[in-house]
C-alpha cells in the first residue's frame, strides 16, 4: 500500500520557499531552527491551484527539446516561485489617480520593504517601535530659494533653462510638520506661496524630495503627507497654466529685448515671462509619470506645451542671438525632447518629427566641445523606431508579408550601431568641472541610455521570446499575471521555423543583449548625484535603502533600467539552464574564448557579472522609490534579484 502523502503547509517561511525546502508551517519552523536562521512569512497572494502540474508539463518538455528556450523554461519555473513569494503587490508603474489606495503603502509597505531587504539594519524596526516623530516636508521662503532648489536637483536630469546668472548655495529648505489631517495640504502650512506656473510646478517636483531630518521618509505618512502637498502645487500650477496661456502674445516677435519686468521672469533674468507655461506644462507631464503614474496624463501634458510654443513660433527661430535666444532654445528643444518621452512611454507615434522642415530654431549650447542636443533627439527617435518595429515582429502571422522584414530590421540595427559609435565619442573627451558642462555630460549619458534600451528593445523579443519575468505589466514587458507562464504563449510560430525571417540567430540577439544591457550598468553606475549631495546630507535616510551610496536620479529613464535588468537575468537563467543540463557548449557564444577547461569558470564568471550589474541597476532604481509612480519598478527588481540569489546578502 502506497504511503499517504503529507499535505503540503499553506504558507511555507520566505527561507524554506528559496531553497525548495519543505517547511513545516510553524513559526519558527523545525527547519530554520535546525539551522540556526531567522524564520519569517508572507501572505500568499497567488490564490488557485498549485503549480506541481506545471513543473511536471516543463519538465516533460524540457527533455524532448534542445533549444535554449526550453533550456530557460526548465530552471525558469523553480524560480517564478520564489519571485511571486518576495516581490510586492505595489511594483510597476501605477497609476495614483486610478487606485491611490494602491500606493497609500503605509505599514503593509514598511513590512514588505522589511522582507525584501532582511539583510538591512534594525534601524527601521527600532525607530517605528519607538515612535516616530511627526511626518515632515520640504518648503521654501522665496522663489529665489525654489529655482535654487531647482539647479542643484533638477537641472541635471532636466535642463530647462540656461546657466544660473546668480551664484548657487546649499539648499535651504525649511522644514514644516503640518497640524491636523496631513491627508489636506492647506497653504495655510507654508512659509510660501509661488505665484508663476513654473514655479507651482517646480515645487510639486521638488516638495517629493525628502528632508534630511525625515528618518523616515516612506512611511505612510510621510508619503502622504508629501502626495498630497504635491497635488496641491501640481493642481495650482495647471490652473495657472491656463490663464498664463490666455494672456500669451501671438507670436515672440512681440516680446521686446529690453530690461522690463513685464517680460523677464522672476525666476531667471534671462528666461522671457510667456515661456513659464510651457516648461510648467513639460514639468507637470514628468511628475504626471514618475509621480502620478498617469502616462496618458504626461502625453497630454507634453502635446499641450509643444502646441502652444508652435502658437507663439517658438519653432521657427532663427540664428540671431539675443538676450533670450538661449532660453527660446532650451525650451523648444527640451519640450519637443519631452515629446519624443512621453511617445516612448505611450508607445505612440510623437505628435511632431524632430524632422520637419518647419522647425528652424537652432539647437542650445552649452559650454563645451560635444553639443549632446543632436544625439539625445536622435536617441530618442530610434528607441520609437525600435519600439515600433518589435511592435511589428510581435503582429507577424500567416498574413503578414515579410518580403522586407528582413531588411528593415537589419536596417533599424545599423542606425543604432551607428548612434552608439557617435554617441561613445564623449567618453574620449574632457570635461570642465563646470555645473553646465555637468549637465552637458549628463545629457549624453542619457543618450547612450536610450541608444542601448533601443538596440535591447529591437533583440530581446528574438533573444528571449518575451518569456515573462515580472509579476506587473509596465513598459513594454509581458507580465507573468496576464500570461499565467505559458511560452507558448508568447512564441509565434515563425520564431521557430527553418525560415525565420528574423535577420539574427537566438545566439547573437543574445549576445546584443549582454553588451548593451552591461552599458545601461555602467552608464547607471555613472549617473550623478545632485550637486548638493556632496556637501551636505539631503538625500533618504530610510535604512532599507542601505548605507551604500547611489545616484538620486530623476528618473526619466526608469523603463531603460528595466529593460537591462530583464536581460541580464534572462541571460542568468540561461546559464544556469546550461549548468543544470551539462550543455555549457549552448552558452559558448556568451563567453570570452570558452574552451572545455575554462566553461565552468568561464559561466562562473559571467554569473558574477551578471549579479553585480542587477544589484547596480537595483540601487540605482530604489533611490527613485519616493516617487510613488515608477518607484515599485525598484522593488519589484530587488525581489527579481534576492529569488535569484537568495543566499546574497541584501543590497
Amino acid at each position: 500500500m502506497p504511503r499517504a502523502a503529507k499535505p503540503p503547509v499553506k504558507a511555507a517561511c520566505l527561507p524554506c520557499r528559496s531553497s525548495k525546502t519543505r517547511c513545516d508551517g510553524h513559526h519558527p519552523c523545525g527547519i530554520c531552527t535546525g539551522k540556526k536562521r531567522d524564520c519569517h512569512y508572507q501572505p500568499s497572494r497567488r490564490g488557485g491551484p498549485r503549480r506541481g502540474v506545471r513543473y511536471e508539463e516543463a519538465q516533460r518538455k524540457s527533455n524532448t527539446s534542445n533549444t535554449s528556450i526550453s533550456d530557460v523554461t526548465e530552471e525558469f519555473e523553480p524560480f517564478l516561485d520564489n519571485m511571486i513569494g518576495l516581490v510586492t503587490p505595489f511594483a510597476g508603474i501605477h497609476n495614483l489617480d486610478l487606485s491611490p489606495e494602491a500606493l497609500s503603502v503605509g505599514h503593509g509597505a514598511q513590512q514588505i520593504w522589511g522582507q525584501l531587504t532582511p539583510h538591512a539594519d534594525s534601524a527601521l524596526d527600532s525607530a517605528t517601535q519607538a515612535g516616530a516623530e511627526s511626518p515632515m516636508m520640504r518648503a521654501y521662503h522665496s522663489e529665489g530659494d525654489i529655482i535654487n532648489a531647482y539647479y542643484l536637483y533638477l537641472h541635471s536630469y532636466l535642463p530647462l533653462l540656461p546657466p544660473s546668472v546668480v551664484p548657487q548655495y546649499e539648499d535651504r529648505p525649511t522644514v514644516i510638520r503640518p497640524f491636523g489631517e496631513i491627508s489636506q495640504a492647506e497653504k495655510s502650512q507654508l512659509p510660501y506661496w509661488p505665484e508663476s506656473s513654473l514655479a507651482l510646478a517646480l515645487s510639486a517636483m521638488l516638495s517629493l524630495i525628502p528632508v534630511s531630518e525625515d528618518q523616515l521618509p516612506t512611511t505612510d505618512a510621510s508619503l502622504t503627507l508629501r502626495r498630497s502637498y504635491a497635488q496641491l502645487f501640481a493642481q495650482t500650477a495647471l490652473a495657472a497654466v491656463e490663464k498664463e496661456i490666455d494672456d500669451l502674445s501671438p507670436g515672440l516677435g512681440a516680446v521686446p529685448d529690453t530690461g522690463s519686468s513685464e517680460v523677464r521672469s522672476s525666476l531667471h533674468r534671462r528666461l522671457p515671462a510667456q515661456l513659464e507655461p510651457i516648461l510648467a506644462l513639460v514639468v507637470l507631464g514628468v511628475y504626471e509619470y514618475i509621480q502620478r503614474g498617469n502616462v496618458s496624463r504626461i502625453r497630454a501634458r507634453v502635446n499641450q506645451a509643444i502646441t502652444t510654443a508652435m502658437d507663439i513660433s517658438l519653432h521657427s527661430l532663427d540664428d540671431t542671438m539675443t538676450e533670450f535666444s538661449e532660453a527660446q532654445r532650451r525650451v523648444w528643444w527640451i519640450t519637443l525632447w519631452s515629446t519624443y518621452l512621453s511617445s516612448n512611454i505611450n508607445l505612440a507615434s510623437p505628435i511632431l518629427s524632430f524632422h520637419d522642415p518647419r522647425i528652424t530654431t537652432p539647437y542650445p549650447k552649452f559650454d563645451v566641445y560635444l553639443q549632446p542636443w543632436p544625439v539625445i533627439m536622435k536617441a530618442q527617435e530610434a528607441l520609437f523606431e525600435a519600439n515600433k518595429m518589435v511592435q511589428n515582429i510581435e503582429r507577424v502571422d500567416e498574413t503578414t508579408d515579410l518580403s522586407d522584414f528582413s531588411g528593415r530590421i537589419q536596417r533599424l540595427d545599423a542606425k543604432i550601431v551607428s548612434l552608439m559609435t557617435e554617441a561613445d565619442r564623449h567618453l574620449l573627451a574632457t570635461f570642465d568641472e563646470t555645473p553646465e558642462a555637468s549637465v552637458a555630460q549628463t545629457m549624453w549619458m542619457i543618450s547612450r541610455l536610450f541608444i542601448h534600451t533601443a538596440r535591447v528593445r529591437l533583440h530581446r523579443f528574438r533573444a528571449f521570446m518575451d518569456i515573462p519575468l515580472f509579476l506587473d505589466k509596465y513598459c513594454d514587458l509581458t507580465s507573468i499575471n496576464s500570461h499565467g507562464f505559458s511560452p507558448s504563449m508568447c512564441t509565434p510560430k515563425w520564431a521557430t521555423d527553418s525560415d525565420n525571417p528574423f535577420p539574427f540567430t537566438e545566439q547573437e540577439s543574445s549576445n546584443i543583449c549582454l553588451k548593451s544591457s552591461l552599458a545601461i550598468v555602467s552608464i547607471f553606475r555613472s549617473l550623478p548625484s545632485p550637486m548638493c549631495l556632496d556637501r551636505q546630507t539631503t538625500g533618504v535616510h530610510d535604512s532599507s535603502f542601505g548605507s551604500v551610496k547611489y545616484p538620486r536620479i530623476i528618473p526619466v529613464f526608469a523603463c531603460s533600467g528595466m529593460q537591462g535588468c530583464y536581460a541580464l537575468l534572462m541571460l542568468l537563467h540561461r546559464l544556469r539552464a546550461c549548468m543544470a543540463t551539462d550543455r555549457l557548449a549552448t552558452c559558448y557564444h556568451l563567453l570570452n574564448k570558452p574552451g572545455p577547461a575554462s566553461e565552468i569558470s568561464d559561466v562562473e564568471r559571467l554569473t558574477e557579472e551578471l549579479r553585480h550589474g542587477v544589484e547596480i541597476l537595483v540601487r540605482s532604481m530604489k533611490s527613485a522609490v519616493i516617487f510613488e509612480g515608477v518607484g515599485g519598478m525598484g522593488r519589484e527588481i530587488e525581489g527579481a534579484y534576492m529569488a535569484a540569489f537568495p543566499d546574497c546578502p541584501g543590497i
